[in-house]
């Protein structure tokens, strides 16, 4: 079975270096041939079972609506990014959850809000607390218990690749319990 997953969020928070840190870290990972987007395909197993995820980066500006609309068609899940050190890239993520829900075809869909550039934490005086991003999630689940979704908040460094795929698996788990009760 196989799942589509985008990575989302403003230009410069590192969608294009975590997307391609996959390629490090996800066992099996493989940068597909596409026209018009990057994509990588690699396999999770979850409860004996093998899942194909189709991880797809999609450019944060470059894309008019109309074929932004055509890529996020069957999504099942997202990693909605933001750079720990700009906090505008956080107020923007409820843009495109949005934009998400209003173009994937099937309405919300589980998403892992990643706070990108961690490492930078460290040495930067300007980075958002992650309380912030934890409360969001807490509000965004809220408004999406009747859809049954599980959104969840990560804290990574792209650069590091840590977390990457214990993310993933948390994605791949709540998109499997959403399809479950969507499908009933």
């Amino acid at each position: 079975m196989g799942y589509k997953v985008l990575v989302l969020g403003d230009y410069g928070t590192g969608k294009t270096t975590l997307f391609n840190q996959f390629l490090n870290v996800a066992p099996k990972a493989e940068k597909k041939p596409s026209i018009k987007l990057e994509l990588i395909e690699f396999p999770r197993i979850f409860e004996g079972e093998e899942y194909i995820i189709s991880l797809y980066d999609i450019p944060g500006r470059e894309l008019t609506s109309n074929k932004r609309s055509k890529l996020y068609t069957n999504t099942v899940g997202a990693l909605i990014l933001f750079d720990i050190s700009r906090p505008d890239t956080f107020r923007h993520a409820l843009f495109w959850i949005e934009e998400l829900i209003n173009y994937s075809g099937i309405g919300k869909v589980p998403i892992i809000l990643v706070g990108n550039k961690s490492d930078l934490r460290e040495i930067s005086q300007k980075t958002l607390a992650s309380i912030d991003a934890k409360e969001f999630i807490f509000r965004l689940n809220r408004t999406s218990l009747k859809d049954s979704i599980d959104n969840h908040f990560f804290e990574v460094s792209a650069k590091s690749g840590k977390l990457i795929v214990a993310m993933i698996d948390q994605l791949l788990v709540s998109i499997l319990k959403h399809e479950k009760v969507r499908n009933k």
